[in-house]
């Protein structure tokens, strides 16, 4: 038979590496705080939301949080009021003494919105008038308009079977076919424009001129249904691609033409900086749009503009055909054009923020002789039954020991605290050197086999 064989473990060996590991321990705490930003800066990125430039600001207990000025910004699209000027019969009948009205009458009209402070007017009207009209108050009608610094009159046009040939007012106003893009099926079109009394006036070369209303095309007639859904932005017109009404009046007042346009249809335009999603009748969403209803006594009365529509005020007017009456289709076009006339507004945004962007508050250990106590008492009782243990099994536990204190760091990091990892794991460190050293307690160490 072998001879039986037992472990003596030796008291004073088991102190004498009580007191190595705590002297370690005393010596390590509080003193790796590089070590411990970097893993739970590693730590914060893997497991919580942070944004890429966070680093962690870990705090003692009592410790202030350091702050820094930030500075952000919002960029908004501000769009302008538009007033909406209704010419229909009722409205008229109040005003004037003598029904329909003339271009003279029209011209007055315009002349009061610019004495207002008028600068950015679109007119919607089919221009035609009763009875024979001069030239002399035609081309003073078009004087007028092209008096403003932005104004812009609504074409209207129909599908025939023999078209005619693009007007040149509305040509050279028409979107480059390779800043085009997509099928342009759903687009309102038309191939001549319906009759009027002001385009075959010489000083109508001066007047800008856009389609506006079509024959036969109830997008460009009615409302939408949908009431955040803009006027149709473009049309096509023999095959051209051409800025509507609002839109044309838009691009004026930003200083834009056609060529400084790019359309995707059925996804978005793109003009002066800004993208807007469009359908594929080049419609867009009213977000930010704004309007304001003026009455026509007060436009006839003088009345001060820019105290109901700020600087640069802009106004839409629309005379509907006969027998029709569409306060809505003026509303749309108001709307699209404030929507399309925004611009970008930058900002300025300062607040104060943890340096960092992220603060954990440290949970102390071993904060008062109690706590102290009961670890070394701990520790006592894990080196003296250690050398108990089987060989395997106590390496086992062991090397669970930087799991645990890993896996408890990732649990307080998401709960914003945070404890001295770093120094735990050095210490778990010597603690591994002491056993790599010293492969049983029972060769020497603590005692001997007996």
């Amino acid at each position: 038979m072998h001879p039986t064989t037992t472990k003596h473990v030796s008291l004073l060996a088991v102190i004498f590496w009580l007191l190595v590991l705590a002297g370690a321990w005393q010596a390590l705490h509080d003193r790796l705080h590089r070590a411990d930003q970097f893993l739970y800066n590693r730590l914060g990125h893997a497991l919580c939301p942070w944004a890429e430039s966070d680093y962690p600001q870990l705090l003692a207990p009592g410790e202030a949080v350091a702050m820094e000025p930030v500075v952000s910004q919002t960029r908004l699209r501000e769009c302008p009021p538009v007033g909406m000027v209704e010419l229909n019969e009722s409205a008229c009948a109040e005003v004037f003494a003598a029904l329909p009205l003339g271009p003279q009458d029209t011209a007055v009209l315009l002349n009061k919105l610019k004495q207002g402070g008028a600068t950015t007017v679109g007119l919607s009207s089919p221009l035609i008038w009763p009875g024979e009209q001069g030239d002399m108050v035609r081309e003073m009608l078009c004087r007028v308009l092209a008096g403003f610094p932005h104004s812009a009159v609504g074409l209207r046009g129909r599908t025939a079977a023999q078209p005619d040939f693009t007007p040149a007012m509305l040509r050279h106003a028409s979107i480059p076919q390779e800043n085009i893009e997509g099928n342009p099926s759903g687009l309102p079109i038309a191939n001549r424009p319906l009759p009027n009394g002001l385009t075959e006036t010489p000083d109508a070369l001066a007047v800008v001129w856009a389609p506006d209303w079509l024959e036969g095309e109830p997008h460009t007639q009615n409302p939408s249904a949908v009431d955040s859904i803009s006027f149709p932005l473009l049309m096509r017109w023999n095959g051209e691609t051409i800025p509507t009404l609002p839109f044309r009046l838009a691009l004026a007042r930003l200083g834009l033409d056609g060529k400084d346009v790019k359309v995707r249809l059925g996804k978005d335009i793109t003009y002066g900086g800004f993208t807007l999603p469009i359908d594929d009748n080049s419609r867009t969403r009213l977000t930010e749009a704004r309007v304001v209803s003026i009455p026509l006594a007060d436009v006839v009365s003088g009345t001060d503009l820019t105290r109901q529509l700020g600087k640069r005020p802009c106004v839409m007017l629309e005379q509907p055909a006969d027998k029709q009456n569409t306060p809505l289709r003026l509303e749309r076009l108001a709307r699209t054009l404030s929507q399309l006339a925004g611009t970008e507004k930058i900002i300025t945004h300062t607040s104060q923020r943890p340096c960092g962007g992220q603060v954990l508050r440290q949970i102390p250990l071993l904060p008062d002789w109690q706590s102290r106590t009961t670890a070394c008492f701990i520790l006592l009782v894990f080196l003296w039954v250690m050398p108990f243990i089987p060989g395997l099994l106590r390496w086992l536990i062991l090397l669970a020991l930087p799991g645990v204190i890993i896996w408890q760091s990732s649990v307080y990091i998401q709960q914003g605290q945070w404890f001295t990892s770093s120094a735990l794991l050095a210490w778990w460190l010597l603690l591994a050197i002491v056993f790599l050293l010293h492969r049983t307690y029972d060769k020497g160490l603590f005692g001997k086999r007996r």
